[in-house]
């Protein structure tokens, strides 16, 4: 559950060794239909407005190989208190499904995460991640031509996941955007890509 900024923070339960809080502040809307709610524009994460772009985005953290792991964003927490384990002990599948957002949707423009966190070894470490500077072009990353996607449907916003594991801290992003064919030969299920792209990394 979402909470304002305090010393402690109780974490969520996630998969395995899974520090990834997401406070519940989202709403049971589809995708099209949360886009076109906070979307200034019609056209803001369609094809008729290329290239694809976002006004705001839902948000996600998870920590990996921390003794502690806290972050503020948009006067929320997020983050473990607890140690977690190294994302080596975890199959793909599970970390691929820590690396989703589900706080939001939240401004573009929102001021910097603050971090606070204890590596491995113990080191305290802080931390200020200007999500707002990253993504200031406004667009959506993602690896299709104009041509795959579907018509007709709206993305204006996307997911953005902020890692920390043990001194290393990435921002992740990942945008379901629906395709023209199948991603996975008949599988009526694939006709999406939601690739997860790296747009940052520092070592502390």
């Amino acid at each position: 559950m979402a909470r304002r900024w305090r010393p402690r923070v109780s974490a969520l339960l996630g998969i395995v060794f899974i520090a990834g809080c997401q406070p519940a502040m989202t709403n049971t809307l589809t995708q099209s239909a949360l886009a076109s709610s906070v979307s200034q524009s019609p056209n803001v994460g369609t094809v008729a407005e290329w290239p694809l772009r976002f006004d705001h985005h839902l948000f996600g953290v998870a920590c990996f190989d921390t003794q502690t792991c806290l972050a503020r964003y948009d006067r929320f927490d997020f983050g473990n208190p607890e140690p977690s384990g190294p994302t080596t002990a975890l199959p793909q599948q599970a970390y691929d499904a820590a690396l989703t957002a589900s706080y939001g949707p939240v401004a573009r423009t929102t001021p910097a995460a603050q971090l606070a966190w204890r590596s491995k070894d113990g080191t305290q470490l802080q931390a200020e991640v200007d999500i707002a500077a990253l993504f200031a072009d406004g667009l959506i990353r993602h690896q299709l031509p104009r041509e795959a996607i579907a018509d007709g449907v709206s993305m204006g916003f996307t997911h953005i996941l902020l890692e920390v594991s043990d001194r290393t801290v990435n921002v992740y992003t990942r945008t379901m955007i629906p395709t023209k064919d199948a991603q996975i030969p008949g599988n009526k299920y694939s006709f999406f890509r939601d690739d997860l792209i790296k747009v940052f990394s520092r070592t502390y």
